[in-house]
């Protein structure tokens, strides 16, 4: 094991345990938000923060996510999201940018009430990577 100096730029106002805790912390946290029309998926909302998760009524009507660009920004880093739906009437549609794909889809239907899918970019397509 090596260890490192500590440089002049190090922050020491707080301790390695509270740095981690508080790292941990920022990252455990997920970022959600209701929605019952549709939308662009990460497209800042009057916070100016993009969600992890997305709860979609769609009683009203069909909801369509439209996911964002794969192959830049947030999607090309690696970043996910989780679409869940929250009620037994209509379709939530999971669509990609344009024409990239969601496995090899252009689209992705949820019909069934606490149905989810959580979608991660390999920076060229969509590719789901947890559902139920």
């Amino acid at each position: 094991m090596t260890y490192s100096e500590l440089v002049s730029t190090d922050d020491l106002s707080e301790t390695v345990p509270t740095k981690i805790n508080n790292n941990f912390r920022n990252r455990a946290m997920l970022n959600g938000a209701a929605m019952t029309a549709s939308f662009t998926a990460w497209a800042d909302d009057s916070t100016g923060s993009p969600k992890d998760i997305y709860f979609c009524a769609s009683a009203g009507g069909n909801v369509t996510v439209t996911l964002p660009d794969a192959t830049t920004g947030d999607a090309l880093a690696g970043r996910v999201v989780t679409i869940f739906k929250v009620d037994a009437a209509n379709d939530v549609i999971i669509d990609g940018d344009g024409s990239q794909t969601i496995n090899g889809a252009t689209t992705v239907t949820m019909s069934a009430q606490y149905n989810y899918r959580t979608v991660m970019s390999n920076g060229t397509e969509w590719f789901v990577i947890g559902a139920n």
